[in-house]
């Protein structure tokens, strides 16, 4: 057992009822710290190949990292891990607010929530206390009104994580919401928590987190805080980050613009600009624990027909990226209501607008009609008609019923050719910027991210286009590294491929270990300010384990190699790694970036680099045998040399997110 940074287990048995508090095993904590790094060993270990991610064998792994909970800086994060539903494959998400450092400091580092409850269920945990009560009175409710009525019966002062009725529903991309703003996206883990009537989970922690050698962690905490603030001083988080996305996504024409079709879209700043939101913003609502930055700003809107739409986060470019890219609606207000649609009903918003835009470019195409959408004319920014088929989708009526089940699978149910126009990978519906004209280090990691569909996992922040106020030379980044990736002036680094692989791993190992510790990785994906060696001192001071910043990239690298084996072990290799065929056979048709595509050969070389530096085959992209002994995975060396691996996406062979003929 550890005693310090650390606490106990919840082993939790919804058909039994039974809870069983565990200690953590030392080894345990120090191959793999916490938080992702946990679940992905509790799901290697104890969720095969052939577990259906709907049936009861599926498990739901909640971890807190080390430090959540305590004073470093962005500590707020909660990890859950399951097998995903959607793409069949490991399923893994991040989420932030309060609600994982109120469970840690209920002594609570992770739970083990198993089998299916014969009713709606609902956890609730005390401190000390913890029981599985009935929620017949919250099903069928939706996020924000199961929260409030858990708040109005167990007292304000609880954290509440529930599901909506996407989840209830067994949408494959539903998720839960907590503390009204933040959700744990990506992963199906609503669909999953909804197969076991598992409706909420309440919290309710008044300890504190126990550190070995709280003076040195002080220190810690300071120095990183006020190399962070620097940082941030420099970039602006506050306030640059929100708009200079949206203004290079405009002037390289990366928009993700009606289902990846072009990058540009008429009137795009007129509309959805950043100094447009800043009008609506009244404030911040939402703040994660211990967080010195605070991305989650307010808006509101008071008039007009969304009128009453309140959505954090709400300047953030993604969210407008997706809807107004996407989707193509061309308003503040409509797009701020689907996001709020979704959280309300416990959808994963980048899925759902995949889905209706893969959905819209059928329409565009009559490989479907009004006949097919009980009416719903799916026109490019038609928001009234978006809007209804979130709630399709939630509830599972009519077309909504199709969607609900991915793009891979709709389109295996649509037929008519509609595979060639989804856009995913590795069954996941893509994010954010278009790989023809984006940013070469941030989409390099699209392909390499294990669970598919974005860069999250990996090149998601600034690194290839760091900030010459703010130079290379102060990245908490080893020396050699620095030299092979930023080969040139800032301003070139983003348009260019080389150093990128190596780029792609530093920032897998890195965010390996953020999401571990209980760590945001914006200091260290949009500020360039933290890195292994504040990390190392944190981790030091609070646990006792003199750890040096190698040690902690080998650790994440560990970390990253088991998450990747998961996926190995589900069938999937080489040939996923890869985009739509889109982006390798149409030029893009307009813009800044017009004729712009991308090359196979380039890509195969970049990706022969990446599998090098890791230690991988290069013919499958599997982690080698003794790559995996080299990195104390024994236990995975020997399971994978002996386990007939499974078909992925449950059957289905995927190529450049289209499904392939089964395997004999």
């Amino acid at each position: 057992m550890v005693a310090n940074g650390y606490g106990k287990i919840l082993d939790i048995d919804l058909s039994t009822r039974k809870i069983v508090k565990r200690e953590i095993d030392e080894r345990f904590a120090r191959d793999f710290i916490g938080g992702m790094g946990f679940g992905c060993k509790v799901l290697y270990d104890e969720v095969g190949p052939n577990v259906d991610p709907l049936g009861p064998d599926n498990v739901i792994i909640i971890s807190n990292g080390l430090l959540t909970g305590t004073s470093a800086p962005c500590a707020g994060r909660t990890e859950i891990t399951n097998k995903s539903p959607l793409t069949g494959s490991v399923g893994v998400a991040n989420t932030g607010g309060v609600w994982g450092a109120t469970l840690k400091h209920a002594g609570i580092d992770m739970l083990i929530i198993r089998n299916q409850a014969d009713r709606p269920v609902y956890l609730r945990i005390d401190d000390d206390v913890a029981e599985i009560r009935d929620a017949a009175h919250l099903w069928g409710k939706d996020t924000k009104l199961t929260s409030d009525i858990l708040r109005f019966e167990l007292g304000p002062k609880v954290s509440v994580m529930a599901i909506g009725p996407a989840g209830e529903k067994l949408v494959k991309f539903a998720c839960p919401l907590n503390d009204y703003h933040h959700v744990a996206a990506r992963s199906g883990a609503g669909a999953v928590m909804g197969v076991k009537k598992l409706k909420a989970i309440a919290v309710r922690g008044t300890g504190t987190v126990k550190i070995a050698r709280p003076a040195e962690f002080r220190d810690a905490v300071r120095e990183t805080r006020e190399h962070l603030l620097t940082a941030d001083r420099v970039t602006s988080i506050l306030t640059k980050a929100f708009t200079d996305p949206k203004k290079e996504y405009r002037e390289r024409g990366c928009l993700p613009a009606k289902n990846f079709q072009t990058g540009v879209l008429e009137g795009w700043e007129e509309t959805r600009s950043t100094d447009l939101a800043r009008q609506y913003v009244t404030g911040k609502e939402g703040t994660c624990h211990a967080c010195p930055i605070s991305c989650f700003i307010l808006v509101e809107v008071k008039e007009g027909k969304h009128a009453g739409t309140r959505v954090s986060r709400g300047i953030h470019p993604g969210v407008v990226f997706h809807w107004g890219g996407k989707c193509a609606v061309d308003n503040l207000p409509a797009i701020w209501k689907c996001k709020e649609i979704c959280q309300v009903l416990g959808l994963d918003y980048v899925s759902t607008s995949g889905v209706i835009a893969f959905a819209m470019e059928l329409f565009q195409r009559e490989i479907i009609t009004a006949g097919d959408t009980d009416g719903l004319e799916l026109t490019w920014g038609n928001e009234d008609a978006i809007m209804e088929l979130i709630r399709k989708i939630a509830f599972r009526e009519g077309l909504g019923n199709i969607l609900a089940e991915g793009s891979v699978r709709a389109a295996q149910a649509i037929g008519r050719g509609a595979g060639k126009y989804v856009m995913t990978i590795k069954g996941m519906e893509m994010m954010s910027q278009d790989p023809r004209a984006g940013r070469r280090g941030f989409v390099f990691g699209d392909l390499t991210n294990p669970r598919g569909g974005d860069n999250l996992r990996n090149t998601h922040g600034f690194g290839d286009r760091h900030n010459p106020a703010w130079p290379f030379e102060k990245f908490d980044m080893f020396e050699e590294v620095k030299k092979k990736i930023y080969t040139g002036p800032p301003e070139e680094c983003a348009s260019t491929w080389e150093g990128k692989p190596l780029m792609c791993k530093w920032f897998e190992d890195l965010y390996s270990v953020i999401n571990s510790l209980g760590l945001c990785f914006f200091p260290s994906g949009m500020n360039m300010a933290l890195g292994p060696t504040h990390f190392a001192k944190l981790l030091s001071a609070c646990t006792g384990w003199d750890t040096s910043p190698q040690e902690i990239m080998k650790t994440g690298e560990r970390i990253f190699t088991l998450f990747k084996a998961y996926t190995v072990r589900q069938g999937f290799t080489r040939k996923d790694d890869s985009w739509p065929d889109r982006f390798f056979t149409e030029p893009m048709p307009e813009g800044p970036s017009k004729g712009a595509i991308l090359s196979r050969e380039t890509i195969d070389k970049l990706l022969d680099e990446y599998y090098d530096l890791r230690g991988w085959d290069r013919a499958t992209g599997v982690p080698t045998y003794e790559k995996l002994m080299e990195l104390g995975l024994g236990d995975v060396a020997e399971d994978l040399r002996k386990q007939p691996v499974a078909a992925p996406f449950a059957g289905a062979r995927l190529r450049n997110g289209r499904p392939m003929p089964d395997r004999p």
